[in-house]
C-alpha cells in the first residue's frame, strides 16, 4: 500500500488512551503522547498530520496505526466530501 493511498480517517481517543495520556508514568513515547493530546473528541487524519508537521507523514501514519493496535485510538472512515468544520454539506 502506498503511503498516500490510505483512506482518510477520523480518530477518537479511547478510555484506555485517555488514561495512558493522563498518566505521567505510562511510559508513552513523546510522539504517542503528542498525538493522543491532539485527539480531543474526534480528530481527522489530515489534522493530525498538520499537527505533526515536523515529522514525516509515513512515520505519523505508522504511529497512528500503532496507537490503534494498542487500543489507545479507534478510527472510522469518513466520506470524502465531509466538511471538517461541521458546516452543512452541499446536496
Amino acid at each position: 500500500m502506498a503511503a498516500m493511498a490510505r483512506e482518510a480517517r477520523k480518530y477518537r481517543r479511547t478510555e484506555t488512551g485517555r488514561k495512558a495520556w493522563e498518566s505521567p508514568g505510562s511510559g508513552l513515547p513523546a510522539a504517542y503522547r503528542r498525538i493522543l493530546g491532539m485527539v480531543q473528541g474526534v480528530a481527522y487524519s489530515d489534522e493530525v498530520l498538520r499537527g505533526m508537521h515536523d515529522c514525516a507523514a509515513r512515520q505519523v501514519q505508522d504511529w497512528l496505526d500503532e496507537l490503534e493496535t494498542l487500543c489507545f485510538l479507534e478510527s472510522l472512515p469518513f466520506a470524502a466530501n465531509a466538511d471538517h468544520a461541521g458546516l452543512p454539506q452541499a446536496a
